[in-house]
């Protein structure tokens, strides 16, 4: 099983990259119930200037067995301020965690994101992870 979903989110990722609206990303996550740490890739697609769908996917450094999926649907409409280029966004969608223990939550968040280069750019996401796995978590890094 997880081998189908890992070559269906790569196969996604291939055929949707030469679209401007898409970005790949890398980065970490960490839930704090039990101290879980995890490195990942993400894949952002802007479906329109209010939405955007983003799935990500990270393994777990302190045993590889475990592993999560989280699919978002973000909405696009809030600039902060003076900050030039600096978007807050708020989500929720699906996590889905495998390995010991396996089971499906929701999640709701926000999402910040900066520009660092003209072909970089900085997320941090702070997230409720709402379901049988309930707990808080932070993922940070870098998109494409």
């Amino acid at each position: 099983m997880i081998r189908f979903l890992t070559i269906s989110v790569l196969l996604l990722f291939c055929t949707l990259e030469g679209f401007s609206q898409f970005k790949v990303g890398a980065g970490a996550n960490l839930i704090f119930d039990g101290g879980s740490l995890g490195i990942g890739g993400r894949g952002h697609y802007t479906v329109n200037e209010d939405f955007a769908a983003q799935g990500s996917f990270h393994y777990y450094l302190e045993s590889f067995s475990l592993w999560n999926i989280d699919l978002d649907v973000h909405y696009d409409g809030f600039e902060i301020g003076d900050l030039e280029g600096f978007r807050l966004t708020p989500f929720a969608g699906l996590n889905i965690i495998g390995g010991v223990g396996s089971s499906v939550n929701l999640n709701i968040g926000i999402q910040g994101l900066t520009p660092l280069t003209e072909s970089l750019d900085l997320y941090i996401e702070p997230k409720l992870i709402i379901g049988s796995g309930s707990s808080l978590a932070i993922a940070a890094g870098v998109y494409f």
